[in-house]
Parts: structure tokens; C-alpha cells; sequence
């Protein structure tokens, strides 16, 4: 095992609370945002071609006319109002989930790790990484044990990357194997990846080839009903009608050109094909996803995350004959405690058996998905966890096969005075060991 670099009593500590609430304020909100704005919901559903027509309409008559006259101006409010409230519903359910699924960081404050949101990270906080932490920050690693992560997200690379001290680490990266130590350098927008996918989050609003074809056809008509509207009002003029009515007869006659029932009855056909697909577990961000979804013959799926909560429990610790269970129970919880990275497994075990006291492990080999163990050296005894296929299992072979053939993971403790040396990438665990 590489020796990794002693970690300073400034890094050790990381920065005062008070120190990182400064920054904090002093960089402001840098959180992306997680849905669509407001402004982006009303520009989209207000500023159309067919709502201009209708305005103007709608103010000569309430300027010019009679304001009974403007009846139309209701098909406005309701084509706008439609769209507004069904996306305005899709952004409120977007952020709550956004928030359910926000990731967090254990930073380093006051010389205690804290768990904090990640927009709460500031340059100069110490990041703690185990298996299945995502890096949130750009920063430099102060120590690395066993450290592996996956930067797919950025590189491309599907295979693991091994880290150690010194070594730069960036945001979007996921701890796989081992844990580490990292100084935040870069935070939020001002990441690697925040600059690359910056214009991606860019929310566009395109129209759908059913909305581009309905804005071409109301250009064409309001170019119509200007000399239509102007040579109707001035026929009336020139036979003795009043202003007013001559106005609101004139935009009673050429605005029945617009077809805006034709619109308004789009719109109420997309919020019900929405609240019809909402009532089978999908959201739509815009109404017009409706007319692409339509379109479509086959969608591809494509699973890249787990579905089902991130969260272990022991079922049952049989011990090994002759071992008994307060013997066991004891060599596991100083096992999980003295392990440099304690993923959801030790986790799990951890708050199975009693708590035991933090020993100070003379060597430790980190967990790895291809050794399929991790081990620790305290004092005289070495203590290794993993598959059971790594150990001779005697009379508990058949319990394994039994859980395992149940879908429950399965792992073995094993125990002895022998050495606990670098096995290497892919190595199996020490000779000698004797499970428990």
C-alpha cells in the first residue's frame, strides 16, 4: 500500500463555521436551477404571434369601441392560462424532486465532519470521500485510501481511476472504491463541469412542427387583415357610422380570420393528454411534449441509476462453530470502526452490533469490487471481510448458498495473526485466516 501525505492540523480542521459562512455570503447563490423560471413559463405561454393579434385587437376596441366588443380577449386569458398553470405544476413537482434527490457532501468544519447540501461547499473546505460519494467540488486530495472513481461523466472512461494524494480530483466524479480527503478549489458553476454543461442546463423552449405551422399561418392572415381591417373601417366611415361602432365592426369582422378556437382547443387537447399521462406516473415540463410523444413509435430507456434506496440492514450474524455470538459481534463492530472507509455495508453492520471504540489500524486494505474484500491489522490479529467463496466456510456452506439462492448478500468474517500485506489490485485475502 502507497503511504499517502500526513494531513497538516489546518487540514485536519478544515475551516471554522463562521470562516465558511463568510465565503458563502460572499459568493452568493450558485446553484443551478432545477426547473424552468418563471419568466421563461409566462414569455413562452403570453409573447405568441396569435396573442399580439389579439391584443391589438382586443385594445382598438376597448380603446375605440364597445368594450362588450372584446369577448375575444377571453380565449387569450384561457390558451395562456391553460399553459401557464400545467407548467407552472411540472416546475413545482420538479423541484420537490430536485430536492428529494439533492446530493450531499461531508465537509469537514470545526475539525467535525458535517453533512451539508452541496451548494453549501465553499473554496478551502475539506471534502470527505467513501464509496458512493459524488465529488462535488474541484480540488486537490489531500490523502487517498484505496481510492477509486468513476469519471465517466467527464472522461468518457467507464473504468474506475485510481486517486491518491496530490492528485486532482473534479466535480461529476463518483467515489467507487476506498475514500479520501479533498481541498475544494472550485465550487458550483465555476467547476469543470459546471462550465461544460452551463449551456447545456440552458432551459430552450422549441416549437413543436404543429405550433411552427399555426405561427406561420396567423403571420400570413394578420398581414391580410391590416389592409382587410382598414379598407372595412373606412367603407363605414364614408357611409355616415360613428367611430366607435365603424372600430368595433371592423375587428369583429377581419378577427374572426385568426383562428383562435383553433388554438385554444390545441391547448385544451394538450393539458388533457398531460393530466391523462400524469395519472400514470409522467410528468410534462411544456404541453408541447405532447406532440412529440405522439410522434413517437418506440422510446429508449435508458437505466443508469439505481431505483431502489441506497440503504443496507443486517438480517442475521451466524457465527462460525466454537465462535460465540458476543466474541463475533465484538471482532465485527472493531472491524467496522477501524475501517478508513465505511460504506453502506459497515455502515450497516455498524448499527447491527455494539459500538466499540476507534483502534488505530496498523495496516488496512480498502474495499475493492474486484478483490470483493477489504481487511484491517489490529494489534496481533488480522480481521478481513468479503465473499465467502475467498474462505474456507466448513459448516456454513449450506447457510450460504440457502441466503444467497434468496437474494440476500452474503459475506464472510474472518480472522487471524498474520500479515495483512498490499495484495495488489486483484489479490486475495492473506492465508491463514479462519472464518468466524
Amino acid at each position: 500500500m502507497s503511504p499517502q501525505p500526513s494531513l497538516t492540523a489546518e487540514a485536519v480542521a478544515g475551516l471554522s463555521q463562521a470562516e465558511a459562512e463568510r465565503r458563502l455570503a460572499e459568493r452568493g447563490d450558485t446553484e443551478p436551477a432545477t426547473s424552468r423560471s418563471w419568466a421563461s413559463i409566462l414569455r413562452a405561454n403570453i409573447f405568441t404571434p396569435l396573442n399580439a393579434v389579439l391584443v391589438v385587437a382586443g385594445l382598438l376596441t376597448l380603446a375605440l369601441g364597445d368594450p362588450r366588443d372584446a369577448i375575444f380577449l377571453a380565449i387569450l386569458i384561457a390558451n395562456a392560462g391553460i399553459g401557464i398553470a400545467q407548467e407552472a405544476r411540472a416546475k413545482r413537482s420538479l423541484e420537490r424532486l430536485a430536492a428529494l434527490a439533492a446530493p450531499t457532501a461531508r465537509a469537514v468544519r470545526d475539525g467535525d465532519a458535517r453533512e451539508l447540501p452541496v451548494d453549501a461547499v465553499v473554496e478551502g473546505d475539506l471534502v470527505l470521500l467513501s464509496a458512493g460519494d459524488q465529488v462535488v467540488a474541484d480540488g486537490t486530495l489531500v490523502r487517498g485510501d484505496g481510492l477509486s472513481l468513476d469519471e465517466s461523466i467527464l472522461s468518457g472512461e467507464s473504468d474506475p481511476v485510481s486517486r491518491g494524494g496530490g492528485e486532482e480530483v473534479r466535480a461529476g466524479s463518483f467515489c467507487v472504491e476506498g475514500s479520501g480527503a479533498f481541498v475544494a478549489e472550485s465550487v458550483g458553476t465555476d467547476t469543470y463541469a459546471g462550465r461544460l454543461v452551463g449551456e447545456a442546463r440552458e432551459f430552450r423552449h422549441p416549437r413543436s412542427p404543429l405550433e411552427r405551422a399555426l405561427d406561420r399561418l396567423i403571420v400570413v392572415l394578420s398581414l391580410a387583415m391590416v389592409p382587410l381591417g382598414a379598407l372595412l373601417a373606412w367603407s363605414l366611415i364614408e357611409q355616415m357610422v360613428g367611430t366607435s361602432e365603424a372600430v368595433s365592426t371592423s375587428v369583429a369582422g377581419v378577427v374572426t380570420i385568426v383562428p383562435e378556437g383553433l388554438v385554444l382547443l390545441i391547448g385544451i387537447t394538450y393539458a388533457a393528454a398531460s393530466l391523462r399521462i400524469a395519472r400514470r406516473g409522467a410528468l410534462t415540463q411544456q404541453l408541447n411534449a405532447i406532440e412529440s410523444l405522439a410522434s413517437a413509435d418506440v422510446v429508449c430507456l435508458d437505466k443508469t441509476g439505481t431505483l431502489t434506496e441506497d440503504a443496507l440492514r443486517v438480517v442475521a450474524a451466524r457465527p462460525a462453530a466454537g465462535v460465540g455470538l458476543p466474541r463475533f459481534e465484538n471482532a465485527l463492530a472493531r472491524f467496522a470502526a477501524a475501517s478508513s472507509s465505511r460504506n453502506t455495508t459497515l455502515q450497516a453492520i455498524a448499527d447491527a452490533v455494539p459500538s466499540a471504540p476507534q483502534e488505530e489500524a496498523e495496516a488496512s486494505v480498502a474495499f475493492s469490487s474486484r478483490r470483493r474484500w477489504s481487511g484491517v491489522r489490529l494489534g496481533a490479529e488480522t480481521l478481513v471481510m468479503g465473499a465467502p467463496e475467498h474462505f474456507a466456510l466448513d459448516g456454513l456452506a449450506e447457510t450460504v448458498q440457502t441466503e444467497t439462492a434468496s437474494g440476500r448478500r452474503v459475506l464472510a468474517f474472518a480472522a487471524g495473526d498474520v500479515a495483512l500485506d498490499d495484495p495488489g489490485r486483484d489479490g486475495p485475502p492473506p492465508p491463514g485466516l479462519s472464518v468466524m
